[in-house]
């Protein structure tokens, strides 16, 4: 029997920027074409598409072609010039390794350039201030209450670096995936400081989004006003870690006067 060694990257972490850009651009082009056709249930929805984006990823990435259905339950395909059947179950065992296409980037991952745009580092190592934080945080918070991808938009031109930044639908999209990421991460560093809603919390308002940037500005100014644009000048993991250590010194203070 003929074996044959495929090898497909095991998580986001492990693609290469061709592979983000072609995964990025797959997930927008079959949403996009989905988005109107019917299905049973939100369910069968979700896995049509992941297996719609897995199977097209997975072709892609070993270099399988499909030739033409071979039996009731099984495929002719071809690799590097020879021919080989490929049951459907095989095949569909063998998707099992881009499971991890659903799920958020556990660590931060985002195409280098766009637009002719180089962008910061993934995890806001460098590059990225408080100001620029409060400004890309408030747009991804707003995008969560509208869905407007023009959101999506003026965060990357901010990530980017590039005023009237021009995105490809797989590009907005990278940004929704960069920036959740992002929050991800920064949640398992900073856990004082991002605490999940309280069950029956609703959603912020436009004027929450405000007076929780401007509680962000006072807590670290200390409400000198004199101080403020060398507060938002500065790196902003400097920034959230000062805000996390405010927010556990809170914490202490409740726990020690059982408020």
């Amino acid at each position: 029997m003929d074996t044959l060694s495929l090898t497909v990257p095991a998580s986001w972490a492990h693609l290469t920027q061709k592979q983000l850009r072609f995964l990025l651009d797959t997930i927008a082009r079959v949403q996009k074409e989905c988005h109107h056709r019917p299905f049973a249930s939100a369910r069968e929805y979700s896995a049509h598409i992941h297996t719609h984006i897995s199977l097209t990823c997975f072709l892609q990435w070993t270099g399988l072609r499909v030739v033409c259905p071979c039996g009731a339950d099984s495929w002719l395909m071809s690799i590097s010039g020879k021919e080989i059947t490929i049951s459907t179950g095989t095949l569909s065992a063998a998707l099992g390794h881009l499971a991890w296409i659903r799920e958020i980037p556990s660590t931060p991952v985002r195409l280098e350039s766009v637009d002719s745009a180089k962008a910061i580092p993934a995890d806001l190592s460098s590059g990225f201030t408080f100001d620029n934080w409060l400004a890309v945080e408030t747009l991804w918070q707003a995008y969560q209450l509208s869905s407007n991808p023009a959101l999506l938009g003026s965060m990357a031109g901010i990530l980017y670096h590039k005023e009237n930044i021009s995105l490809s639908e797989g590009e907005s999209l990278g940004i929704f995936y960069w920036w959740a990421s992002v929050k991800s991460m920064l949640s398992d560093m900073f856990p004082h400081f991002f605490r999940p809603a309280g069950p029956g919390n609703s959603a912020p308002s436009t004027d929450d989004l405000r007076r929780n940037m401007d509680a962000q500005i006072r807590a670290l100014t200390k409400g000198d006003i004199t101080k403020e644009q060398e507060i938002l000048a500065i790196d902003a993991m400097r920034a959230l870690t000062e805000l996390d250590a405010l927010a556990r010194e809170y914490d202490e203070l409740n726990k020690k006067y059982n408020r």
